[in-house]
């Protein structure tokens, strides 16, 4: 059999093939204020459309140098209004309606889903919160996310891993008996981080309790980096008082009445970013890192119940959304929680973390 007849495997939960893409849905924000870029075999197949196509697209086309890489990139004009050049007023593509699905850039192609190569014949596939028709799919049904097998692999922008430790198999299993953990609704949200953090490897002593006053300065500072606030020490001093007030009853009636929510977030982001490969330093570095995160929605989730005085599911799915944004889209977010972890020993974290 030749290799490119061989059937791709890909794990996804089952969500995924629900998902149709229509921008009336939600203000067309994946088109507007991002820079989109242009891949080479996407601009090889404007090249090959007759002048007057040719010539539309490509006076559409900005070059820029990219800082990092120093590396010459094709991106999208935008108009004045932050909007693609090529989104038409019935909020679809005119790209896609004039030439079809295959002449849409890899990356517009793709999103929201955030795919993964393991190697030739696997992949894993799920999706971001940054769109918010995918992000309702994924955090407001009550029933636990499932995760079913393809043999195919439908998006372009494909991130292929490295310096990957085990086999296949092994990496799989991990996952799903962790994923298994979070969805076990026989323990609180807080009992099942324990038990993950367990899983990946934490052995903190049973005798280091959280502190809640060092969770509260931990989060605080974390927060003020993360969104670069430039807090002054009053000011930090009455958000954690605040915090520390309102927590725990806030915290108690969202995790009555939303734990499916908070459970659909935990899962789909361990395995969207796939923890516990999402970042170098190990099982247990990856753990700590997931655990903040979710520590850090929580805080946002108190702030802005102690600013609303209610909070709706609608409400907590946008919180999400636009806390998750941040860390996606601020270098500064993933980097305050990155350091801290790197900071803290196993007392220290769990006596800030793990509740």
């Amino acid at each position: 059999m030749q290799e490119n007849l061989i059937p791709k495997k890909c794990i996804q939960p089952a969500y995924v093939k629900n998902f149709k893409c229509d921008g009336r849905f939600c203000g067309c924000r994946c088109c507007r204020d991002w820079q989109i870029v242009v891949d080479e075999d996407t601009y090889k197949k404007f090249s090959e459309l007759d002048d007057a196509d040719r010539t539309v697209i490509f006076k559409n086309i900005d070059w820029k140098r990219d800082l990092d890489s120093n590396v010459e990139v094709m991106t999208w004009k935008l108009r004045e209004d932050g909007l693609c050049s090529f989104l038409t007023a019935d909020g679809l593509c005119s790209i896609q309606k004039n030439h079809g699905e295959d002449f849409l850039t890899a990356i517009c192609q793709s999103y929201p889903r955030v795919t993964y190569k393991f190697d030739e014949n696997f992949f894993e596939q799920s999706m971001t919160l940054t769109c918010p028709v995918a992000a309702q799919m994924i955090l407001l049904p009550f029933e636990p996310i499932t995760f079913v097998e393809v043999d195919d692999v439908k998006a372009r922008a494909i991130i292929t891993l490295k310096k990957f430790s085990r086999s296949v198999d092994d990496f799989v299993s991990l996952q799903m008996n962790a994923i298994k953990i979070l969805q076990d609704r026989n323990f609180t949200i807080n009992q099942r981080l324990k038990n993950f953090y367990e899983l990946l490897g934490g052995n903190f002593e049973s005798n280091v309790e959280f502190n809640l006053k060092n969770h509260s300065l931990t989060i605080v500072d974390i927060f003020n980096k993360m969104y670069g606030a430039n807090l002054n020490e009053r000011r930090k001093d009455e958000l954690r008082g605040n915090y520390l007030l309102y927590r725990g009853k806030i915290l108690n009636d969202v995790q009555e009445n939303f734990s499916n929510v908070l459970e659909n977030y935990l899962v789909n982001e361990f395995f969207m970013r796939c923890y516990p490969n999402a970042f170098g330093g190990g099982d247990i570095h990856n753990a700590r890192i997931f655990i903040t995160g979710y520590r850090l929605i929580e805080f946002a989730l108190v702030l802005a119940v102690i600013s609303k005085s209610k909070m709706t599911v609608g409400d907590m799915a946008a919180l999400i959304i636009s806390v998750n944004d941040t860390l996606d889209h601020n270098r500064g977010g993933m980097d305050a929680i990155i350091n801290f972890v790197k900071s803290c020993d196993e007392k220290n974290f769990a006596s800030a973390m793990l509740e």
